[in-house]
């Protein structure tokens, strides 16, 4: 009997767990209030990378710590983590420009949203990117979980458990790269109208 895409997507979305979809709700719901620059603390804006790097970590862990492939997973993800961490620090993105003029901004600068650089709370200009790279991941390690569900002897293969776990790498990598290069410019005080609404 042939079963249509329409049935067979149906029949995947009744057997994912509900927290899944609440999962995905919760990654668009951060994704689009990333889209707005933001100014936080050290500590929070270090729990975004932690986090993406934990999940990565955990669904190498998951799909292939019990296999054989373990050891070349975790290098593979590893090796993804460096690279992109690597690639977006040489980057410097995102740039710490003013968002009137495009050029860098010196200290005791005022950018448009007008807050002026000094220590304490760090600005994270606002991005689709994130979102994107978030919703990456998710998808990345859903259709692995699933790969794995329909055929579990993939967890025995290196080549996919290597490649499957240095996306998770590449991907989670652009975080850490991200809150490293906007820790290295320093602080940043609340604009005043952020802080009246604060």
């Amino acid at each position: 009997m042939h079963t249509s895409p329409l049935d067979a997507l149906t029949q995947i979305a009744t057997h994912v767990p509900v927290w899944v979809w609440i999962l995905l709700v919760a990654l668009i719901a951060l994704g689009l209030k990333q889209r707005q620059t933001q100014f936080v603390s050290r500590k929070r804006l270090l729990v975004l990378p932690a986090v993406w790097l934990v999940f990565g970590a955990w669904g190498v862990q998951k799909g292939f710590g019990q296999a054989g492939t373990a050891g070349v997973a975790m290098v593979a993800w590893a090796a993804g983590l460096l690279t992109s961490t690597g690639a977006l620090v040489a980057s410097g993105w995102p740039a710490s420009t003013d968002s009137r003029t495009g050029q860098p901004q010196a200290p005791g600068a005022i950018d448009a949203t007008g807050a002026q650089r000094a220590s304490g709370l760090y600005r994270v200009p606002g991005s689709w990117l994130p979102m994107v790279v978030m919703l990456a991941i998710f998808c990345a390690r859903f259709a692995v979980g699933m790969a794995l569900g329909v055929r579990p002897s993939l967890a025995q293969d290196a080549t996919f458990a290597g490649i499957a776990s240095l996306s998770f790498g590449l991907l989670s990598g652009f975080f850490v790269g991200r809150s490293l290069n906007i820790l290295r410019r320093g602080g940043w005080e609340r604009p005043v109208q952020a802080a009246m609404a604060a």
